[in-house]
């Protein structure tokens, strides 16, 4: 008896070893498409008011939707602001100088956190110390009339005195455009 057990005994690892291995083998299988055995998957039943679309018609709207700039806020519509013009060797403002201030806080009041710059110019005549010191003046006069028109925006101002002329004749109807105090709007970033 103990001879039969003996001569079993291999039969019945072999046998164990080739179910581990069947078992093992199925684990590792993978299936091709197309090649199921079972019964075909059925579509999903429609999801009411959600009709089913081809890709085509969905990604076309989308590649348009990306092709398309986006829109920008609209901005305020910029002018340039209008100079002051001053008399010979004069800095205080002259009726006509005080209007176009006043038409330029309506443009600075639409751009509050803007900052302001205000050169001051003079013609040739004079000496370069004295130009600086008189464009100065002129500007120093400007920032000191948009004040009390009530602008908040930041205000520096320069003096390039005779240095940088918009009209170079030597007469005055030449000069006079070089006696003016520029205003320049830096916008703020």
């Amino acid at each position: 008896m103990m001879r039969q057990k003996r001569a079993l005994l291999p039969g019945v690892v072999i046998l164990g070893l080739a179910g581990v291995l069947a078992v093992a083998g199925c684990s590792t299988q993978s299936l091709s498409v197309g090649t199921s055995t079972g019964p075909m998957p059925q579509p999903e039943a429609p999801v009411k008011g959600i009709e089913k679309k081809p890709v085509e018609e969905i990604v076309k709207p989308m590649e348009i939707a990306r092709a398309e700039p986006i829109p920008k806020a609209p901005e305020v519509p910029k002018r340039d602001l209008l100079d002051v013009y001053f008399a010979f060797d004069k800095w205080s403002l002259t009726p006509e100088g005080q209007k176009n201030l006043a038409q330029n806080v309506e443009e600075l009041k639409q751009r509050p956190t803007s900052k302001l710059l205000i050169e001051g110019h003079c013609d040739e005549r004079g000496s370069r110390e004295y130009n600086l010191v008189l464009g100065e003046r002129r500007a120093q006069e400007a920032r000191r009339y948009l004040q009390t028109l009530g602008i908040t925006n930041p205000v520096s101002v320069t003096s390039y005195g005779k240095e940088r002329p918009v009209c170079t004749e030597k007469d005055e109807s030449c000069y006079w455009k070089n006696r003016r105090a520029h205003l320049i709007v830096q916008e703020s970033e």
